[in-house]
């Protein structure tokens, strides 16, 4: 009987420990999910207002310095702009540096600016105090360099010479004139001029055919100051070559290329593709002949391909500031369709 009783007991007691067991299981399970799902307060704090915030005007520009900001969550600072008046602002740019330009102001116009800082939860500063700028125009920009000039002659763009040039680094450009002449010393004025252009570059298709032309260019900013003309830059437009063989939509045989020479060209060279003008499987090297061997792949009996040649002007082109750039290919003849033997 005793026994049966501390059965009972201990029975009891067992039931009882697997209880407390699933109940601080329960609890623990609870407490995990309900901690899992605890959220940190949204930043609802901004960044301090920019300090020390300093602007230089200059030709056509304005300089932005300021500090830096101590925030650890700092994103980056935002600049404003209004022109001609302190109400219609916008926001011009965002930077992550402590210093910045705004380039291609108006020099009849002022220019109002504020700053403000913004982080990675979106909250941005109170603004700086409005800073005004006013412009002011006193240095004429500098000669423009490395005027690149090349003729051009082949059936897909017709005619006319290429002029490009490195654009000055300035604030308050405005457009660039075009002066051509018939000589290196010519006078850049009304009977020279050809025409404004605001890239750095211009093609002029008002030209003939193998007559040298010089260009000169003038840069001027907002302000109305003009640089000095570049240094005159040259080239002549070349007739294009005419293919003597092979003949169109004949048989290549024997396989030499030969075409009329053209007046004034330097160099020829000699391509054959699988299209006209287009998918290239050979080139030749440059020749002063007016005729050439062909070397390439072996061709397909009875397949038909395209021959062109072009024609240089140029050996090297050779810079102002005495760097050289590789010749362009001046004038191209009309492909001729050919059948491989």
């Amino acid at each position: 009987m005793n026994k049966t009783k501390k059965y009972l007991i201990n029975g009891n007691k067992a039931k009882g420990s697997k209880i407390s067991i699933f109940l601080l299981l329960s609890f623990v399970s609870l407490s995990f999910f309900s901690c899992s799902e605890i959220t940190a307060p949204a930043d609802a704090f901004p960044p301090a207002t920019p300090k020390n915030l300093s602007v230089l005007g200059g030709d056509g520009q304005a300089l932005f310095r300021w500090e830096k900001n101590t925030e650890p969550d700092l994103k980056a600072y935002r600049l404003y702009r209004s022109e001609n008046n302190k109400t219609n602002f916008s926001l011009l740019k965002a930077i992550i540096q402590t210093e910045t330009y705004d380039r291609g102001l108006n020099y009849d116009s002022t220019y109002y600016y504020y700053l403000t800082a913004i982080d990675n939860a979106g909250n941005e500063s109170s603004p700086t105090d409005i800073r005004e700028v006013k412009p002011i125009n006193t240095v004429a920009p500098e000669r423009l360099s490395r005027i690149n000039v090349a003729g051009f002659n082949d059936p897909l763009r017709a005619m006319g010479i290429n002029i490009s040039w490195v654009p000055p680094d300035i604030g308050d450009l405005k457009n660039y004139l075009v002066y051509r002449g018939s000589e290196s010393t010519f006078v850049p004025d009304a009977s020279t001029f050809v025409d404004s252009t605001d890239i750095a570059m211009y093609v002029d298709r008002l030209v003939q055919l193998n007559q040298k032309y010089y260009y000169k260019i003038i840069a001027v900013d907002k302000g109305g100051l003009h640089s000095d003309p570049s240094i005159a830059a040259s080239d002549i437009i070349l007739s294009r070559p005419v293919i003597v063989s092979p003949e169109n939509n004949t048989i290549f045989s024997p396989r030499i290329f030969q075409w009329n020479g053209v007046t004034s060209a330097i160099n020829y060279v000699v391509f054959v593709g699988n299209g006209p003008f287009s998918d290239i499987i050979w080139s030749s090297n440059k020749t002063t002949s007016s005729e050439i061997n062909y070397s390439g792949p072996a061709l397909q009996s009875g397949k038909y391909y395209y021959c062109w040649v072009g024609s240089y002007s140029k050996d090297k082109v050779i810079l102002d500031d005495s760097s050289e750039l590789p010749a362009q290919i001046n004038s191209y003849s009309l492909a001729n369709q050919f059948k491989g033997e």
